[in-house]
């Protein structure tokens, strides 16, 4: 016991150091022992988990000086409970777990008398092991804790009680494999509101002007099918519209790999264009691919002044959103296809309109994504809008994707409508590692014109290094090719709007990255039309990162035939100061012959709040304009205020997101869209709990409960708690859970929590002194709780008010703890005060 003597004495409070992982039952049983010599806590966490493993390695086998146990002390009954090695106490005990060096989390482990991990059902599930016999048999004849060790003998177990760790080494056949179709979460019952409301007032020299848009999606979850109808109300200076997307039910068949999808749909083929239908389709299930989380498209521009941005597809609006002055990215856009160009128009502060074309070629969504499998689809065609002039023909479509070998997909199609027919094929390919081509060429018949035509696209985009990356895209079209869509508005046929269509479109892009010189990215497009009109567009970037700065540049060229838009041109320079949570930006705006110079503040406040507030100058005029955001998450929804005065005009702005999910327990609201696959989490009734989900924070409710609003279809998805958002007097049985939910599940996921009342006691005996210190204390089932130390004290990680609890002293004589609480404990502190007093009983009781 000399290698006790180098600890120094702290205050007994020390041992509460940081909230507990996991329930007080991990606490180690060897830090209880050494609570009984002169106080062990000055030392650091690992370094006294060190210290007290190095000793017990020491004494492992050995012999304990009884006589020097009683003179420090000690309990000496306490010595042939540490006889032979460290270990954990018997029961559950919350760990942290590591299988083969990799970090699992904290899982409640079950420990035998003799301190022996036991392999039950919720260790292997944790630890993603295989189970071996079934559980049942294991325990019908009491072998379920040493089942897996004997079928995988080379398993390796470290048990760490001062750390509260195991580690694993198990042979790799060990693990389970997962099946597609089994492991996946399934079923569930709920139903959904998603809603964006946007609302922009102005006031400049010639009136006044509004805009509101609401977009609201409605959805029910049940059985793993999914139904959603999607719908937008736009209101612009008194001009209404509103329109109704889609309404479709749909279900993954798992054992197909294929989703079944009827209703309002747009067609999801890879290789033509998402034409609306009302019928029914099947397609092959895209989360099963490993890179199915974004569909990779990506609209960039620049914004004068604080400016909305508006992204159309096939006519319909997708996207609406409030971008600041300067450079913008929009990514995660709820596109209708793949195939279809996307149509952004930015709308600056004074009322002005910019509206730019991003080619299908260039989205990144379909270039090499494709998913092996077929691809059907039946319905009348459906145009979005009222579209009572348009026909409405019947439409049929099928396409197969093919992986010819591991670095090549081969794709065709055909579809057929009354008056139209066409087929397309498409190949994609691994060129070399870092390298990615594509072809495609469809042709088409429109026979209610009687014209013919075809369309060709090549790609190709490449990571030369790490470095430096480019990509390539053409398009041409003949004057005769026809898409679906063209060919249902028989008003168009004379108005000469083919002279109009584009004839060819082209991208390019490079970025290049150098320590010493920074970031560099240049992307160029242009097109040009059968009547002659041409187009270009250059966006060009520099950034550059210095010890107490960042330097960036923009620049953005448009030519051609562009209207009173011709020849535009923007450059933008800024400067970022770090300072704390606060970062200052300062810039200067050139566009056209106008030039802004101004500077921006910008604070994170915490999770639920940040800001920005401007000040502008421009240079033609010589007027200041000034302007300021608020971002709130008030943690049940989005919430998004802006003002802007730009001269003479004044705008005021406010957006609203979030989504409302209705379940088996009630109501809950979530600060983000709800999509497909989410869960509904409970925290043991706790509100207020932070909760970090795939899609972002969210906090429970007053009932303890929170909507993960995404969950990734058949892949994992983490969820963990803020611990620190816990009340003091709760404690966790585990921080965080992984769950691999199927496409369309409700999923209830629940995090046991244990309202532990933690005691500090200063006991004294019968004739009032204070307990000496060493004495074993123990419950009524004479298992061993902790130990007393100076003064009397006694620290209990979770007592109730009349617990039996009885000391054995070193004389050998025992006493029972006699104390009192206050009926509702204070959740606010980490452990309350009592005095004890321990009245003598029957010695060796």
């Amino acid at each position: 016991m000399a290698g006790l003597s180098s600890l120094r004495t702290v205050a007994p409070a020390a041992a509460m150091g940081e909230r507990a992982k996991g329930t007080s039952a991990g606490l180690p049983a060897m830090l209880c022992v050494l609570l009984a010599s002169p106080s062990a806590f000055a030392l650091a966490g690992e370094d006294r988990a060190d210290v007290i493993e190095q000793f017990i390695k020491e004494k492992q086998g050995a012999g304990f000086d009884l006589d020097v146990l009683k003179q420090r002390g000690i309990d000496p009954k306490l010595a042939d409970y540490f006889r032979h090695e460290a270990r954990f106490r018997a029961g559950t005990s919350v760990v942290t777990l590591f299988v083969n060096g990799e970090r699992r989390g904290l899982v409640p482990a079950t420990f035998d008398a003799d301190g022996r991990l036991c392999f039950d059902e919720t260790l292997r599930d944790k630890a993603g092991l295989v189970t071996g016999r079934a559980a049942d048999d294991a325990a019908a004849d009491g072998t379920a804790c040493d089942e897996f060790q004997r079928q995988f003998p080379s398993t390796i177990v470290e048990l760490r009680p001062g750390r509260d760790e195991v580690r694993l080494i198990v042979p790799t056949d060990a693990f389970r494999a997962r099946e597609r179709a089994d492991t996946f979460s399934s079923g569930g019952v709920a139903g959904l509101l998603n809603y964006d409301l946007l609302t922009m007032d102005s006031r400049h020299a010639g009136g006044t002007s509004s805009f509101h848009s609401l977009g609201t999606e409605a959805g029910l979850n049940v059985g793993d099918w999914i139904f959603r109808s999607r719908q937008s109300y736009t209101s612009n200076n008194g001009k209404e519209k509103l329109q109704h997307l889609y309404a479709y039910g749909q279900k993954t068949l798992t054992g197909l790999g294929s989703t079944v999808q009827g209703g309002q749909i747009t067609i999801a083929s890879s290789i033509f264009p998402g034409d609306p239908i009302l019928g029914v389709q099947i397609v092959p299930e895209e989360a099963l691919r490993a890179d199915a989380r974004d569909n990779g498209a990506v609209v960039e521009g620049i914004a004068h002044t604080q400016a909305r941005v508006e992204v159309r597809q096939n006519q319909a609006l997708i996207y609406s959103t409030v971008v600041p002055p300067g450079p913008f990215s929009l990514t995660g856009l709820p596109l209708l296809s793949g195939a279809s160009d996307l149509e952004v128009t930015v709308i600056e502060a004074d009322g002005s309109r910019r509206p730019f074309t991003v080619p299908a070629a260039a989205l990144g969504a379909t270039a090499l994504r494709t998913t092996a499998g077929y691809s059907f689809a039946i319905g009348r065609y459906r145009p979005y809008g009222h579209g009572e002039r348009q026909d409405k023909p019947w439409v049929a479509t099928g396409t197969g994707t093919w992986a010819l070998d591991k670095r090549t997909h081969l794709t065709a199609g055909a579809m057929a409508a009354s008056r139209y027919q066409a087929a397309a094929w498409a190949v994609n390919r691994m060129v070399v590692p870092g390298t990615m081509a594509g072809f495609r060429q469809a042709v088409s018949n429109a026979t209610g014109e009687g014209v013919r035509g075809t369309q060709v696209n090549a790609s190709v985009s490449s990571v030369i290094s790490p470095a430096l990356s480019a990509s390539v895209s053409a398009t041409q079209q003949t004057r005769g090719f026809r898409d679906l869509a063209d060919t249902v508005n028989p008003d168009l046929f004379d108005t000469g709007w083919t002279r109009q269509r584009y004839k060819g479109q082209y991208t390019g892009s490079v970025g290049w990255t150098q320590a010493s010189l920074g970031g560099f990215r240049l992307a160029y497009s242009a097109s040009s039309s059968f009547d002659g009109r041409h187009i270009q567009r250059v966006i060009g970037s520099w950034v550059k990162s210095f010890p107490h700065a960042t330097v960036s540049l923009n620049v953005e060229r448009s030519t051609g035939d562009l209207g009173r838009f011709d020849n535009r041109h923007a450059a933008y320079v800024t400067v970022s100061i770090p300072l704390g949570s606060k970062t200052v930006k300062t810039y200067v705006n050139r566009y056209d012959d106008r030039t802004r110079a101004g500077v921006t503040l910008n604070e994170r406040i915490d999770d639920t709040t940040s800001y920005q507030v401007s000040a502008e100058r421009d240079s033609r005029d010589g007027r200041n304009d000034f302007a300021g955001r608020l971002s709130l998450l008030p943690r049940y929804t989005q919430a998004n205020l802006g003002f802007s005065r730009n001269g003479a005009s004044t705008t005021y702005s406010g957006q609203l997101q979030g989504g409302i999910v209705a379940h088996k327990d009630g109501v809950t609201f979530s600060p983000y869209p709800v999509q497909d696959t989410f869960g509904i989490v409970s925290v043991g009734g706790v509100s207020g709990v932070r909760i970090g989900t795939p899609q972002g924070p969210v906090w429970t409710d007053a009932w303890g409960r929170a909507v993960a609003p995404q969950l990734f279809p058949y892949h994992t998805s983490r969820l963990e708690i803020a611990t620190r958002s816990l009340p003091r007097n709760v404690d966790l049985v585990n921080g965080y859970q992984e769950l691999d939910a199927g496409r369309g599940s409700v999923n209830h996921i629940r995090f046991g929590v244990v309202n532990a009342r933690r005691v500090l006691l200063k006991a004294v005996g019968p004739a009032g002194q204070a307990l000496e210190k060493g004495g074993a204390v123990v419950d009524g089932d004479n298992q061993y709780v902790t130990s007393v130390v100076d003064g009397g004290q006694v620290f209990l990680p979770d007592v109730r008010d009349g617990a039996d609890l009885r000391v054995t002293l070193s004389n050998g004589d025992s006493c029972r703890l006699a104390f009192s609480l206050p009926q509702t404990p204070d959740t606010s502190a980490y452990f309350e005060s009592a005095d004890a007093t321990c009245t003598a009983m029957e010695a060796h009781q």
